[in-house]
């Protein structure tokens, strides 16, 4: 009996979801796959529409984390965080907590508003949107992104279901309800 293979990747150089598996995105540097990605260059060299989708694995995505990282002000005395890199820092140590998980990944969106980075527990039947790390820009675009997301993941998918159900942040959870008019 024949099995279809289910494919992990949208792109050659995007790492799959953790399995073992090898692939080219394990030898190109995470800050190389993220210019790929902004850039909207595919593997074949063709370049993609906007929004762009790519998942990766729990080593890029804790470079895409790490990156991601709030900057405190230099400041000698006072508030060294704007009040927008205050929750930015929550959502930031919650990242690097649940990147501990070596099943978490993410999916990269890179749309008009930016790059955002949603971390996804992957299993075979469920992908499991947990924690968008979103540009400060993206707070109207979000249900759009989580939409063009969906339909994207759909397309590329076919034996696993997107669920938003996992979201951990009230705002995210209201935006994915907002995506789908729920």
């Amino acid at each position: 009996m024949l099995r279809r293979r289910a494919t992990y990747q949208t792109w050659p150089f995007a790492s799959t979801i953790p399995n073992g598996r090898r692939n080219l995105g394990r030898r190109m540097a995470p800050s190389t796959l993220l210019w790929l990605l902004l850039l909207g260059i595919g593997g074949r060299g063709e370049a993609h529409e906007l929004p762009a989708f790519a998942t990766f694995g729990n080593a890029q995505t804790r470079a895409f984390v790490k990156a991601w990282q709030p900057k405190p002000l230099p400041v000698s005395s006072g508030d060294a965080l704007l009040p927008t890199s205050k929750e930015r820092m929550k959502r930031y140590v919650r990242a690097r907590i649940l990147l501990e998980d070596p099943n978490i990944g993410c999916i990269a969106s890179c749309d008009d508003a930016g790059f955002n980075v949603i971390l996804c527990r992957f299993t075979k039947a469920e992908h499991s949107l947990l924690l968008p790390l979103w540009q400060p820009t993206v707070s109207d675009g979000r249900p759009k992104t989580f939409k063009t997301l969906a339909q994207w993941h759909q397309d590329k998918f076919d034996d696993a279901r997107l669920s938003g159900g996992a979201l951990e942040w009230t705002e995210d959870r209201k935006a994915w309800a907002d995506a789908f008019d729920v």
